[in-house]
């Protein structure tokens, strides 16, 4: 598997202030993460029915020492009820952390009053432990399982209660600019972290896929051949963050950098760190 070459790294750095890395929140996940990631990185760990939203909470409390600053998703469908919600909140806040990322999540139904991610950022605008910087996703390619509609009435309904927002992984990074474009024309003005893979084998990225709404890159990368080589031997983002690179300072895009899906293949990664010295 190829890595993320030293120019890219160093743009990812001095450009952007260093992307964030998406992590899930698997055994082992901490020591993993702070061997081979920098103490200066942001770090998101996600949220799903497979490892529970107190395994989130955990492995976001015990990374937080380590780093500048860990964000975890909060799965609206995932929070019991609005006590549940508090003793969430009131743990990250005794481990100052006061970033958290809301999603609608995966479990296929709620188990609280909150139905997706708008119920519960409305919750949040009038809660008193209300989160300090609130995350929302974006769906440039759209989602498996939300229509192209609802997903731009939904993301105008919450982009006043977040501020920023982050985009599904994508590799075509010309639809993504012009998906971004429409939303300022739209009014929608929230900063955005374009997601972008990690270094990953085909195996899992093709796994993947299909369950994050990504299966129009997918079909975008097979069409052109040198990607889809690349991807034989394990997809390496370095091109298509180069790809941005002309885009990062132009403030009709509003990008505020990268958000990097790494799949936990954590040990890939480290020439970014070399990149940002």
């Amino acid at each position: 598997m190829t890595m993320m070459d030293q120019q890219t790294s160093a743009t990812l750095f001095n450009q952007t202030g260093g992307p964030r890395f998406e992590l899930i929140p698997t055994n082992g996940i901490v020591e993993r993460a702070t061997a081979a990631l920098p103490s200066q990185a942001t770090l998101t760990i996600t949220c799903s029915p497979t490892n529970g939203i107190n395994a989130t909470v955990d492995k976001a409390i015990a990374l937080a020492p380590h780093f500048a600053r860990v964000i975890p998703h909060i799965a609206a469908r995932m929070i019991r009820s609005d006590d549940h919600l508090n003793v969430v909140l009131d743990r990250l806040a005794a481990h100052d952390v006061n970033d958290v990322f809301i999603v609608g999540g995966d479990q296929e139904k709620p188990l609280g009053p909150y139905h997706c991610g708008l119920d519960l950022l409305q919750s949040l605008a009038t809660h008193d432990n209300r989160a300090l910087h609130i995350g929302i996703p974006a769906y440039p390619e759209g989602h498996p399982h939300i229509d192209t509609d609802t997903l731009q009435q939904d993301l105008k309904a919450k982009a006043p209660l977040a501020h920023y927002m982050v985009t599904q992984m994508c590799f075509d990074p010309e639809q993504v600019l012009a998906w971004l474009q429409q939303q300022r024309a739209s009014g929608v003005q929230l900063p955005c972290y374009l997601g972008i893979p990690g270094p990953v084998k085909l195996n899992k990225l093709l796994r993947i896929a299909p369950r994050i709404g990504v299966t129009d890159s997918l079909r975008f990368l097979r069409k052109n051949l040198k990607l889809s080589r690349k991807l034989m031997r394990g997809y390496d983002p370095s091109d298509l963050v180069n790809a941005y690179t002309p885009y990062l300072n132009e403030s009709d895009y509003g990008i505020a950098g990268f958000h990097m899906y790494t799949f936990n293949e954590l040990e890939t990664l480290k020439t970014v760190e070399e990149g940002g010295d």
